[in-house]
């Protein structure tokens, strides 16, 4: 039997080994310690912000390009037919009936109060040794569309701030008017039987819907068709721009147009804006 013996080592030699061997543990260690692995920066992925959709706002002065339409038909009438203008002039017009009716403001006969224009500026040319105006339907529709629009979007001008129909050039071609002399006349009036200058009392100070020039006095009445076109008439005449359009003998032909608004600035008084529109051609 091989007998195997236990060398003993000195304190020294005791020492030595023990640190060959906490050093070769250490190596070791070292050598199969696992590496740190670096971990990749966080990427935060955002949510993609809601994309909100801008709406331009509408200037409330400026209507929709589509409103362009307005004013090329004529409001239907029971009592004046576009073919009437063939049937009467200057002269015959006033003895018709329904032009001495008083305006209902709740329903006004829009042909035939522009018809009533037409025929009393026409007579007031006349008069003057001129020849009367000839009866356009196409500058009717003009004019009739910039009334409306006068009233519908709040503006009073020759200038509209309709989209396509800023000026009278582009109202006309839009009925189908172009390369001709032309010429507008405007007009802001009562729509009751209103003398200039007189002080009236109100709907507030009568305890009634009415105005009157005594308190609680007999209301001042509506207009009549033909009333209301002499009123019109008669401040165009006595204003010289607007007299010199009338009597221009460039102007072969007419159409008028005018539409109702209560103006709420005062009191809710009935009026209407009314239009000239003169051309040389129809």
């Amino acid at each position: 039997m091989k007998l195997h013996t236990i060398k003993h080592q000195t304190p020294k030699q005791k020492k030595h080994s023990l640190l060959g061997i906490s050093f070769l543990v250490l190596f070791v260690f070292t050598l199969c310690k696992t590496p740190e692995v670096k971990k990749a920066p966080v990427v935060v992925v955002e949510q993609p912000k809601k994309v909100e959709q801008v709406i331009e706002k509408q200037d409330p002065n400026l209507a929709f390009l589509e409103s362009i339409e307005d004013g090329r038909e004529l409001p239907d009438s029971d009592k004046w037919k576009v073919e009437q203008y063939e049937s009467f002039n200057e002269d015959t017009f006033p003895s018709y009936g329904p032009a001495n009716a008083t305006i209902d403001f709740a329903k006004v006969d829009y042909p035939l109060l522009n018809a009533a224009i037409f025929y009393v500026t026409s007579k007031e040319r006349k008069q003057l040794g001129l020849r009367p105006f000839k009866y356009s339907e196409r500058c009717e529709q003009a004019a009739f569309g910039h009334a409306q629009d006068m009233v519908t979007y709040d503006f009073y001008s020759h200038t509209s701030t309709v989209n396509g129909k800023e000026t009278l050039k582009d109202r006309l071609d839009l009925v189908g008017v172009s390369e001709t002399y032309s010429a507008e006349n405007i007009i802001n009036a009562f729509g009751i039987q209103y003398q200039s200058g007189r002080p009236v009392f109100t709907p507030a100070q009568n305890g009634g819907p009415f105005f009157s020039y005594t308190k609680a006095g007999t209301p001042i009445p509506n207009h009549t068709y033909l009333s209301l076109a002499k009123a019109v008439v008669e401040v165009w005449f006595n204003s010289p721009g607007h007299r010199k359009n009338i009597l221009n003998p460039e102007f072969n032909y007419m159409g008028a147009g005018a539409y109702f608004y209560k103006d709420k600035k005062f009191f809710d008084v009935d009026k209407v804006k009314a239009v000239q529109v003169f051309t040389g051609k129809p």
